[in-house]
């Protein structure tokens, strides 16, 4: 199975320049034991690689889709979205960013929506793809509040 993991504004922003623009620790932890089950494979694009994880997810294994031939230690370099999508038979997280995500929804490969809603507009111009019309609402959090920040866990299935 493939489960997409993320947090978004109201307006579907994932970030800002590259970055985040809230800090939520209780989701940074929600994001680590999510990605640790199900089989604990992470994959991200090599930008978020980058600026957001600066190496790699411990307990879990990572790849890494890129163009760049350079090996990177503790990750599997992947090149080809849709021939690693179809060959890879265990569960997967990908975990950004907006271009994976969106790759990923267009081949028709994503299972299901991990999303953090988050209450606010943050003005973001890298957006999480929509999805409202492909996946439905299976299950919702009670709101939670961190740090001034008022979100929601959400968890979404194909609807096809």
């Amino acid at each position: 199975m493939i489960r997409l993991i993320a947090a978004i504004d109201r307006q579907r922003g994932l970030a800002r320049h590259g970055i985040l623009p809230w800090h939520i620790p209780e989701d940074e932890q929600y994001f680590t034991d999510k990605t640790k089950s199900l089989g604990g494979n992470v994959l991200t694009g090599a930008t978020t690689y980058k600026i957001t994880y600066h190496g790699p997810l411990a307990d879990r294994q990572n790849f890494i889709l890129t163009h760049d031939e350079t090996p990177i230690e503790g990750v599997t370099l992947v090149h080809g979205l849709d021939e690693f999508l179809r060959g890879f038979t265990e569960d997967l997280w990908v975990a950004g960013g907006a271009k994976v995500f969106e790759q990923v929804i267009k081949l028709g490969k994503a299972d299901e929506l991990y999303l953090t809603h988050i209450d606010a507009d943050f003005g973001c111009d890298q957006l999480f793809p929509e999805y409202e019309e492909q996946f439905k609402l299976v299950e919702q959090s009670q709101p939670h509040e961190q740090n001034g920040f008022h979100f929601r866990y959400a968890r979404y299935a194909k609807t096809n």
